[in-house]
């Protein structure tokens, strides 16, 4: 991330800085290295050497500047004012049992249970092959009234555009689900009670749906 201080830099450096921002922003390299970084600047009139993780940028000014080349993203690399801490490698951002994988949910026995959540909600909420927009909508319907919620998500569901719906648990017989569809409401059937993916927030969607890029 680019950190914007109210420093009031000399035109000169805040120029050459904008013009180094500015050539890293005009090419992008998918599998660019810390010693393709370094050369890549190197050819083009600037003092960089690689180090470790990253590129070290020596301005005319003797300041030093701090590259990490950021793979697929936009841009050759990321702009630090310091040495970036973190070591190089995969790091792990996401909790591990945040998502879990084929993972089963038991289905409440309550009628009255499934009685009081249908009151709670028109069905349908949304609009038939809205579920991302709909299964939102529940889950803020149903947590504001204190009820445990779990996302199901199955990729290959509605001839592959995905399907999302919700469990809500049954806080008089914990660990015990029912299902429930933005479109069609309380949902019995088996395959409503188990999904490749499920999560409790929305924005883990974001970490299972694959974002394609155009070369």
């Amino acid at each position: 991330m680019l950190l914007s201080l109210v420093l009031y830099p000399s035109a000169c450096q805040a120029s050459e800085e904008n013009d180094l921002w500015l050539l890293l922003s005009s090419y992008e390299d998918i599998g660019i290295t810390v010693n393709d970084l370094a050369f890549f600047l190197a050819t083009h009139g600037y003092n960089a050497k690689p180090e470790g993780s990253y590129v070290v940028v020596t301005l005319s000014d003797s300041k030093a500047v701090y590259l990490t080349p950021n793979g697929a993203s936009i841009r050759l690399a990321d702009l630090w004012m310091t040495p970036p801490t973190s070591q190089a490698g995969p790091i792990q951002v996401i909790p591990s049992d945040a998502i879990k994988i084929n993972a089963t949910y038991k289905k409440t026995d309550s009628s009255d249970f499934i009685k009081t959540i249908s009151r709670y909600v028109i069905f349908p909420v949304a609009p038939l092959g809205m579920c991302y927009d709909g299964s939102q909508k529940l889950q803020i319907t149903y947590k504001n009234f204190g009820y445990s919620v779990v996302y199901l998500y199955d990729p290959s569901g509605f001839d592959s555009q995905g399907h999302i719906w919700i469990v809500v648990e049954d806080k008089d017989n914990p660990g015990t689900w029912q299902a429930v569809d933005s479109y069609y409401g309380t949902v019995n059937g088996p395959e409503y009670y188990t999904a490749p993916y499920s999560f409790a927030d929305f924005k883990y969607l974001d970490s299972i749906n694959p974002k394609w890029r155009m070369a």
